[in-house]
């Protein structure tokens, strides 16, 4: 029995472009995987910088592989000249190195659109990155970054405060990253009677974003998908704030839909818009 496969039809003209800079998830749901995944349910192409690999599940990480330096830099020259992103994303780096690695390609080649995902402390608390390699961020990402997205463990590691756990917190540790040179910052924060609330800050006024509470203490993966969102929303030409609205209203529905895999933390669910 034969397939009837029709004649393919060109689009008029090609979708836009998403990079994302970071790490594998062996488990599928988080870093690259959760990125690409989260790129493609919004219509956008694709593509990426390995940085590490990691064998992890839904219940923890059993090893790790920081990739050579040599490597990320053909990746990033291969994408970055033939398939030229209209936004872009950093992630897990898992290094001072590596950081250091992608800062320089970064400033000898800037892109549009920059979104750093710090990847420091979980949204537990449980640090993924040393302190140094914290201020290196600070000191050489961030100033080239059009936002930078970290949750309220990292936004503290950045900026110096102890604690923030408040939103009078959060507005000063916004205030402080944008003084180290990020033209906008949004602090990803806890649960404040029933919303889940995020400041935004461009250096003219705080933006609360908020939505009702979910339960995003048991999914693996959001912040990964939300800053994914952003890069998606950016690349097909929304602007901030409203690409921030977006990736709010996407996230929300990744948890909620979420699959119970494995006998761990599960997963968030970027594709919940075609398939749950």
């Amino acid at each position: 029995m034969s397939i009837f496969l029709p004649e393919p039809q060109k689009p008029s003209e090609p979708p836009p472009i998403a990079l994302t800079i970071a790490g594998s998830d062996s488990g599928g749901g988080a870093g690259i995987q959760a990125d690409l995944k989260t790129f493609a349910a919004c219509e956008v192409f694709g593509t990426s910088v390995l940085t590490l690999v990691t064998a992890q599940n839904t219940r923890g990480v059993t090893a790790v592989e920081l990739l050579g330096e040599e490597v990320v830099t053909a990746q990033f020259q291969a994408v970055t000249t033939d398939l030229p992103p209209a936004a872009t994303k950093t992630g897990a780096l898992g290094s001072i190195p590596m950081i250091d690695r992608v800062a320089h390609l970064l400033k000898e080649h800037p892109l549009p659109n920059l979104v750093i995902d710090p990847v420091m402390i979980t949204k537990h608390g449980e640090p993924l990155l040393s302190d140094e390699g914290g201020r290196r961020i600070r000191d050489h990402l961030l100033p080239l970054a059009d936002l930078v997205t970290p949750n309220r463990h990292e936004a503290a590691a950045l900026t110096g405060m102890g604690e923030v756990g408040t939103v009078s917190d959060m507005k000063e540790a916004a205030q402080r990253l944008f003084d180290c040179g990020v033209k906008n910052v949004v602090v990803k924060g806890p649960h404040f009677e029933h919303v889940v609330r995020d400041i935004f800050f461009d250096g003219t006024g705080f933006v609360e974003l908020g939505t009702d509470r979910i339960d995003s203490e048991r999914v693996h993966g959001s912040g990964c998908t939300f800053s994914a969102a952003v890069v998606a929303a950016l690349a097909r030409g929304m602007s901030l704030l409203d690409a921030l609205g977006f990736a709010r209203e996407f996230i929300t529905g990744a948890i909620q839909k979420a699959p119970p895999l494995g006998g761990g933390i599960s997963p968030v669910h970027p594709m919940h818009l075609y398939w749950s």
